[in-house]
């Protein structure tokens, strides 16, 4: 009995034993097979089921070293850093592969900005693994986003001495010496990828990238059609390869091929875009409407579509056309956001670009209405409202709401306590005064291929163009065509009469966009100032531009010209809404003989032309009078000579700056020198700096090139 009683015992222990075992093995296969769909996924660039199955896997098995990477590569490939940091952390406790996992850390930890943290981390792999190439390409990303492309052309030849076929050491020194300027070195690092990694789809795709940089349209083509061969799911070469027929002008081939894209996967911005470009190249412009219309329903945040759409429909379409207050409800929400923000500039920009794309829109004329009475511009605020009453108001007035009834009142009211005011003084409408002072031309130079939107340069340079369009002292016109560089920009601007000219170019990645500008003299030649402008996240384009525009007005002197001029009474075409306020001095001098620096900013003058001094004492909204002491014994003073500010007082009320916090940035700011003048105006310099440094690791075309190299 004791012999079967240990006999049981021994037999249960055993069946328990290999019950374990079994389970053991089918939850780890369960594990492995959820890795392998993952990784399948992947390799397909779907990293959001990607993703999904990995996290399966390691619901499974949470000590999968390799699904706990791999996660961290997916969302590395998502642009979530934060999280790659701490699954790269989680993997490090159970991975094998312990200096591929530091080293995406390392990546990740640089897209974060914490270079210090990164240089550290890479540095620590190469004091246990002194050969390993990849803790060196880390390094030499580091070096570029510091600037140094030297540095980092070393790290790589570093790197392709330790193994001398490495692919991304021969492709990462292929871009970074073209980016150097050294195209014949760049072309036979090429050629040595290509001779040693032929059948790589990767491989072709850049050789054919490098060829259309430089202008070697025939072996671009070439090498990406060999790039879609090898790969037939490749779409980045599809892409490329659009956009290199674009750039021949072979428009019907380019729709097709976007056509080939989107019905593979509809939700392609960059096709949609191309193939609006491209029918707007044809001619079809109405074609061409409803393909940016679709690409903007499924990709709203892709702002250049968005200036690409509103500037066709200004071509094309009438203002009474049905389809802008569509467009126009996008940019009337916006403003909405950034007015719970208490952000009026943009509040301001939003309900401008509501109007410019449907004039007639009654929503948004009477929010920017109510803006311009909220910051205290009383006489814009009646322009305002008279024309919602002409335009919208109902003939019956049994009908007219209540709104309306109040808009009405609000005129009445207006208009009575404006009898006093300059206007009515003086006998004149300040709203047909022409205030122009300021004559600027935007030109720039076509890059051989964009990488995410062909012919950006010029729908940025309109968009600029159009930007400026509600700035009553500056007229901006935009080059339609691009330049071939400085000096045919200087030879028009300087035939065109242009007092200033500014040569743009852009560079864009997924997340980021760089907009960097020279402003010339249009009169010498020499260069005023650089502006460079670097943002990321959403509306980062249209954040760049008003960044522009803001940048230029600061530089710009407030300059305005005399009215009309009584017993040394002036009146002046400047106002509260210049930013000028009793007290501010002027210089007056002669009609036309202003004119801009010889170099850096401000304005030149003769002193023989300088006719004496103004001083405001009255400043209403658009207009001003004041004191004119003359110079010398005779007064040779005459209607339309100009007067540029010497400075405003010093004890002008903090409330008399801020007024109107909406257009801070929408009028010249500077002083005769180019010197910022008013309060507000250093303020939002320095808030614009500060944005220009918040992000201390700027990604580049070139760093996310090289990233990309998988």
């Amino acid at each position: 009995m004791k012999y079967n009683l240990k006999s049981f015992c021994l037999l249960s222990c055993l069946f328990l034993l290999s019950s374990f075992s079994f389970a053991q093995k089918k939850t780890s296969a369960s594990a492995v097979s959820l890795f392998s769909k993952a990784k399948a996924f992947q390799e397909r660039g779907d990293y959001y089921s990607a993703i999904e199955a990995y996290q399966e896997s390691l619901q499974v098995n949470p000590q999968y070293g390799d699904a706990w990477y791999n996660l961290a590569l997916c969302t590395f490939s998502l642009g979530e850093y934060d999280l790659t940091v701490e699954y790269a952390d989680t993997a490090a406790k159970y991975s094998r592969n312990l200096s591929d996992v530091q080293n995406l850390k390392g990546l990740a930890l640089i897209s974060l900005g914490k270079i210090d943290e990164a240089s550290a981390t890479f540095n620590t792999v190469l004091r246990k693994y002194p050969n390993d190439v990849n803790a060196r390409f880390g390094l030499a990303e580091i070096d570029l986003y510091n600037g140094s492309l030297k540095a980092a052309e070393r790290r790589y030849l570093d790197a392709l001495k330790r193994d001398s076929n490495n692919r991304k050491a021969l492709l990462s020194l292929a871009l970074v010496t073209a980016e150097e300027g050294k195209n014949d070195v760049a072309e036979r690092y090429v050629n040595q990828a290509l001779e040693y990694h032929s059948g790589e789809a990767e491989v072709h795709y850049l050789a054919a990238y490098l060829a259309a940089s430089r202008g070697d349209l025939v072996e671009a083509e070439k090498r990406a059609r060999s790039s879609v061969q090898i790969n037939g799911n490749y779409d980045r070469a599809y892409e490329l390869l659009s956009q290199i027929l674009y750039t021949q002008g072979r428009y019907g081939e380019v729709i097709d091929l976007c056509e080939f894209r989107i019905g593979r996967k509809r939700d392609l911005s960059s096709a949609w875009y191309l193939k609006g470009l491209s029918q707007m190249n044809l001619g079809n412009s109405m074609q061409a409407l409803e393909t940016f219309n679709t690409g903007l329903s499924i990709d709203p945040l892709d702002e250049i579509m968005r200036f690409a759409l509103e500037q066709l429909a200004a071509q094309i379409l009438e203002v009474e056309d049905s389809r802008r207050s569509v467009w126009a409800k996008y940019h009337i929400e916006k403003a909405a956001e950034y007015k719970l923000n208490f952000n009026g500039p943009s509040e301001r920009y939003e309900y401008q670009k509501a109007l410019s794309i449907d004039p007639l829109n009654k929503r948004a004329r009477q929010a920017f209405a109510d803006m311009l009475e909220r910051d205290g511009f009383y006489e814009l605020y009646l322009n305002q409202l008279k024309f919602i009453k002409e335009n919208h108001s109902s003939a019956d007035k049994s009908k007219r709401s209540s709104l309306e009834v109040k808009n009405d009142d609000t005129v009445e009211a207006l208009e009575s306590l404006m009898e006093d005011n300059l206007s009515h003084k003086w006998e004149i409408d300040p709203f047909y005064l022409d205030k122009v002072r300021w004559n600027i031309g935007i030109y720039y130079e076509q890059a051989p291929v964009q990488m995410i939107h062909p012919d950006a340069e010029r729908v940025v340079a309109l968009a600029a163009k159009s930007l400026f369009n509600g700035i009553p002292s500056t007229s901006v016109n935009v080059q339609s065509t691009s330049v071939s560089g400085y000096a045919e920009a200087f030879r028009l601007a300087r035939t065109q009469g242009r007092d200033y000219f500014a040569l743009i170019s852009i560079e864009e990645t997924d997340r980021s966009f760089a907009l960097n500008a020279t402003l010339y003299s249009g009169r010498t030649g020499t260069k005023t100032t650089e502006i460079k402008i670097y943002r990321t996240g959403n509306d980062r384009v249209s954040a760049s531009l008003r960044r522009f525009r803001q940048a230029v007005l600061d530089i710009l002197p407030i300059r305005g010209k005399v009215l009309k001029n009584k017993s040394g009474t002036l009146l002046v075409d400047l106002g509260k809404s210049d930013g000028l306020v009793p007290g501010a001095e002027f210089d007056v001098v002669k009609k036309g003989k202003i004119v801009t620096a010889d170099s850096g900013t401000g304005v030149y003058y003769n002193s023989k032309d300088l006719l004496g001094t103004f001083t405001i004492s009255v400043a209403d909204e658009e207009i001003s009078e004041g004191t004119f002491k003359k110079k010398g014994f005779y007064d040779t003073l005459n209607a339309n000579d100009e007067i540029i500010l010497v400075k405003l007082p010093d004890d002008q009320s903090q409330a008399q700056t801020q007024e109107g916090n909406a257009v801070t940035d929408t009028r010249p700011a500077a002083d005769k020198d180019g010197q910022p003048a008013t309060d507000a105006a250093e303020n939002a310099e320095r808030e614009s700096i500060k944005e220009d440094l918040k992000t201390p690791a700027k990604e580049s075309r070139l760093i996310h090139m090289i990233q990309n190299i998988l």
